[in-house]
């Protein structure tokens, strides 16, 4: 050691020199070691432990994930439900009537798919057994009439509420005695009747009442044991039409390209759900409750066939409809 000008200790140059070399060997060493360490990699019992841990993860996750998926779906097809309840009381508010379903079994892209089905003297032709939204004549997409699997909607109409007017109970009225008028109607009115159209405010006798115009018509509606009228046309609370979801296993409903699903995807065919399913089962051609046009709506539920139910039905009232239309009966 050499003293320096200031008093403190300098350290040889050739020193210096040979500390540097030192620390310059160690850090190569050490990176070779560890570029050594990184280029080997994971031995196999490292990956097995991974595999593993992802095995597991996938195994528990899954069920959750899916589960979430398929609330979507539901949360999905119950609000389309209600957006195509509301196309159909528009519809309603301007034709008086209720619109045919479309035929469920034209694939998407052919000329006339998603537009109403025929009309003879007001009645639906050729769409009651295979009918689902006719989205064209309601103002709407195909997409929007899908429900959260893709499937189209099953749609199905009352008797005779397709027929021109026949939704007009403006001629109405609650204090009315008199029955429904069935000798000066036209072609297209309800064989049940109409409000008459000679109502005079001072002369209730002349009026129909909401009643009276209500009885014999709409759909019957049936808990899922059938023995519980929901809806009833006898007690004036007939369900003016039903969209329909087959719900995840899709059993009976109608896809894009026109098929008809007659095994479920999932689960098995409810013996319930079998009372909304598309096919001649629910033709619609009376007003005679009969299993032809009477629905079933249950609980969700899962297990066999005899109470297997995830159909999701949508169900107004005749009255709630020409109400929400602006057709309702008028007051004396």
């Amino acid at each position: 050691m050499e003293a320096g000008r200031s008093g403190l200790t300098t350290i040889p140059l050739s020193s210096r020199i040979s500390t540097y070399n030192a620390l310059m060997q160690n850090y190569k060493l050490c990176c070779r070691q560890n570029t050594r360490f990184m280029e080997g990699g994971f031995t196999l019992t490292e990956l097995a432990v991974v595999l593993v841990i992802l095995s597991f993860l996938f195994v528990f996750l899954m069920p959750t994930s899916t589960a979430l998926l398929n609330n979507q779906k539901r949360d999905l097809t119950k609000q389309k439900l209600k957006n195509i309840e509301q196309a159909l009381v528009n519809f309603v508010a301007v034709n008086k009537r209720l619109p045919c379903p479309a035929v469920g079994s034209v694939p998407t892209g052919t000329a006339g798919v998603g537009s109403e089905g025929g009309r003879t003297s007001g009645d639906c032709t050729n769409s009651q057994a295979s009918g689902v939204v006719p989205w064209l004549a309601i103002g709407l997409s195909e997409n929007d009439i899908l429900d959260g699997w893709d499937r189209r909607i099953t749609y199905r109409a009352a008797y005779s509420l397709t027929r021109d007017n026949v939704l007009d109970m403006t001629n109405c009225d609650p204090g009315g005695t008199a029955a429904a008028d069935t000798t000066t109607q036209t072609t297209y009115a309800s064989p049940a009747g109409r409000c008459a159209v000679t109502c005079v405010s001072t002369d209730m006798s002349t009026c129909t009442s909401p009643i009276n115009y209500l009885t014999g018509k709409g759909f019957d509606i049936r808990d899922g044991a059938g023995t519980t009228l929901l809806m009833s046309v006898a007690a004036y609370t007939g369900a003016a039409f039903v969209l329909i979801s087959h719900g995840e296993n899709g059993y009976k409903a109608y896809s894009i390209d026109g098929g008809l699903s007659t095994n479920p995807a999932v689960g098995v065919a409810g013996t319930i759900e079998e009372f909304n399913a598309n096919g001649p089962l629910i033709t619609v051609t009376s007003t005679a409750p009969t299993s032809a046009n009477t629905f079933r709506d249950a609980n969700y539920s899962e297990g066999a066939a005899a109470t297997y139910f995830d159909d999701y039905i949508l169900r107004p009232s005749l009255f709630s409809i020409t109400q929400r239309a602006q057709l309702g009966p008028r007051s004396h």
